[in-house]
């Protein structure tokens, strides 16, 4: 039964990375809604929730979103509502891996499920980025003139190469006969990031690829001949790959002047908004709304993001919300580090200090889900 139930989370999860970029409430709702129903599924059969440390704040985020709407601490309940349903689906897909990741077999399952799905979409969206003319998988349509893959915003698409790449780089250590394969696997979404043109995706995934190789030197995975010849490999194929997608690009873009001045803008203003209202928060899902009274500039363009993640958590649901945030994420490390895999995990946490990766619910609940599968790995150990 966890043979099915898992294959049937990696399916719901994959149609909801490639559906992101659909417009409309639709993509988002499959996901929501059949994460919920899978959930109920479990509960129904009996599986008993234990309550471990980490899954005290995954609840509580939804269930913090809900005591605003209950106290009427929101300035915008429509947008609260949406977003408890968001929180909510991604306990629910953190709580089913967790259950059902709880073998051997069945968690490697899972991630293999995510590898080659990832690394063919990672193929895919290089061949789609230079000849789809902005359509998404050569026929929907964008205002955009290229895309890489489902992904309309190049930093979702480079947090999505963040979560699959360490499971490459990993398996090309542990299954030597077939490192080569996992090698050019690794390559191919190094290029990916190359051409989302992401200076935080690219210098994300070089510290995850070095945390990786040394601590699999350190504890002795594999020897120094092998990772040495493992490192050079991938190193000149990802070079390979990269001169064929262009690096010129992503290399300016490490040469800006001020790379983070209307981040910084932005970071300022939401500090003031939360110095506003530290306890309550303006409402989950509300800092759009909330953000034009704290403006600092104007450039002639809506802020939807804070282009943090962290900081817009701290003003919608305020100090409370955003230390349940910060548990999972501390808590994320260790096991992380230990699994090597997992590394993606906390990569992402980090990302979500000069982005928004995690406003793309597809990509929230593939990182909840690959949470779960590391809280089961975690309480098996």
């Amino acid at each position: 039964m966890n043979r099915k139930l898992v294959d049937v989370l990696a399916v719901l999860l994959f149609a909801g990375i490639l559906t992101c970029w659909a417009p409309g409430y639709w993509p988002v709702a499959l996901v929501q809604v059949g994460a919920l129903l899978l959930l109920a599924r479990v509960l129904v059969e009996g599986r008993p929730v234990h309550a471990e440390f980490v899954v005290l704040p995954v609840i509580g985020l939804a269930v913090w979103g809900a005591w605003q709407l209950i106290a009427g601490t929101t300035v915008y309940r429509f947008e609260t509502g949406k977003s408890v349903l968001y929180w909510a689906a991604n306990a629910a897909v953190f709580l089913i891996a967790r259950e059902v990741c709880d073998s051997i077999y069945t968690r490697n399952r899972f991630l293999s499920w995510i590898l080659w799905f990832g690394a063919a979409l990672g193929l895919l969206t290089v061949l789609q980025y230079f000849t789809s003319e902005g359509r998404v998988f050569w026929i929907f349509s964008t205002q955009e003139a290229r895309v890489l893959g489902p992904f309309l915003y190049k930093n979702q698409c480079a947090a999505f190469i963040e979560l699959v790449f360490p499971l490459a780089v990993f398996q090309s250590l542990v299954d030597r006969r077939h490192s080569l394969v996992y090698v050019a696997m690794a390559a191919t979404l190094f290029a990916v990031a190359i051409a989302a043109v992401s200076r935080a995706g690219v210098a994300l995934l070089i510290a995850e690829l070095m945390t990786i190789l040394l601590l699999a030197w350190w504890r002795e995975l594999m020897p120094a001949v092998s990772l040495r010849k493992t490192v050079l490999s991938m190193a000149a194929l990802s070079l390979v790959l990269a001169a064929v997608v262009g690096s010129q690009v992503t290399l300016e873009r490490f040469r800006e002047p001020e790379p983070y001045r209307v981040r910084r803008e932005l970071l300022i203003s939401s500090l003031d908004m939360l110095s506003c209202r530290p306890w309550a928060g303006f409402g989950l899902g509300t800092w759009p709304v909330a953000y034009p009274a704290y403006a600092r500039f104007d450039n002639g363009l809506a802020a939807n993001h804070a282009h943090n993640d962290w900081a817009e958590w701290a003003v919608e649901g305020g100090l409370p919300f955003l230390a349940l945030a910060v548990m999972i994420a501390i808590w994320s490390v260790r096991p992380a580090a230990d699994s090597l895999w997992g590394l993606g995990i906390p990569t992402i946490f980090a990302h979500s200090l000069v982005d928004y990766p995690l406003r793309e619910p597809a990509l929230a609940a593939l990182l909840f889900a690959m949470l779960g599968a590391l809280a089961a790995r975690a309480r098996a150990d």
